[in-house]
């Protein structure tokens, strides 16, 4: 085994740069799981929590109202286009509604692996 010896000082910089790092590390995880703008909801699940019907957002695609993505059947929404259609009065909602489904409804990746 083979020992290191260091000044008292230069390991003290040593710490403070590691807790450093580790501040930055934490700040930046912190800020990529409260930015959920980006997360992904199905239709069922904005309805459901916004308590609007499917026909509603149907007539919003077809309208070219609001952003989405389709697989097959099935149609995807970002949460910043809700946001964004409750904003500018589209879908008639409550703030409670939204926060609903930003913490219960959301589709990350995160948690679909888990």
């Amino acid at each position: 085994m083979e020992v290191i010896t260091i000044d008292s000082k230069a390991f003290q910089q040593l710490v403070e740069q590691v807790n450093h790092i580790a501040e930055y590390v934490r700040e930046a995880k912190l800020e990529q799981t409260t930015n959920s703008d980006d997360e992904w909801v199905d239709s069922q699940t904005v309805c459901q929590y916004l308590r609007i019907c499917e026909k509603t957002l149907q007539r919003l695609r077809a309208a070219g109202k609001i952003a989405y993505s389709g697989v097959g059947n099935k149609y995807y929404y970002q949460l910043a286009e809700i946001k964004r259609c409750l904003r500018e009065h589209l879908i008639k909602s409550s703030e409670e509604m939204l926060d609903d489904l930003m913490q219960h409804g959301v589709y990350s990746p995160r948690k679909r692996r888990a």
